[in-house]
């Protein structure tokens, strides 16, 4: 037979371990694997939980985001900064950022649409997906509407440029804005 004082005492170790072990699992939720086309086919079963993806991560001027060979895309995030981390409740990784940091510049925003470069790479991210603010349940969003907040990123390729045949083409008689943005009248007419 066991002292009372040992009953006692054993009882409340169990009780302390079975309390810090569950407060520790509800900070850090087990994060699913998911194929890119079912979060974006489905983005409402994932929408606020942390998921594991593969896709191929695109990044341009003014683009940072995963494609998967369907359509839509998803944004990349990150968090870097205390209110990130209690609004999230991690922050990215420092080997992350120490690689997104290592990434070859852009192009000046004032170049030409069509001379700016587009790489990829093929990547495998853990993060927090969610829907866009306006869309908090997901539904009415689009298939661009998505962002994960990364909490690590693994490259599995160095960063190439994309094939002008599946990069970004625009029309030759399309005007193009320095910001981007596309004027969908074409050229201008000429004044008489």
């Amino acid at each position: 037979m066991i002292p009372n004082r040992l009953r006692y005492g054993l009882m409340a170790c169990f009780l302390s371990f079975c309390a810090t072990g569950a407060t520790s699992f509800a900070q850090t939720p087990a994060a699913k694997t998911v194929s890119g086309c079912e979060l974006l086919r489905h983005p409402s079963r994932y929408n606020g939980k942390i998921v594991i993806v593969e896709g191929k991560y695109m990044v341009g001027f003014e683009r940072s985001d995963l494609t998967f060979g369907c359509p839509g895309l998803v944004g990349i995030q990150m968090s870097l900064s205390p209110p990130d981390l209690k609004k999230y409740g991690f922050l990215t990784e420092q080997s992350t950022v120490d690689a997104m940091a290592q990434l070859p510049p852009g192009e000046h925003p004032g170049d030409n649409l069509t001379a700016r470069k587009l790489r990829y790479a093929p990547v495998k991210v853990e993060g927090l997906f969610r829907c866009h603010y306006d869309f908090p349940t997901c539904k009415g969003a689009s298939l661009d509407d998505g962002s994960i907040v990364v909490k690590s990123m693994q490259f599995n390729a160095p960063l190439s440029d994309v094939p002008p045949a599946t990069g970004l083409s625009v029309p030759a008689d399309t005007r193009l804005h320095e910001s981007g943005h596309v004027d969908p009248r074409g050229r201008s007419e000429p004044t008489t």
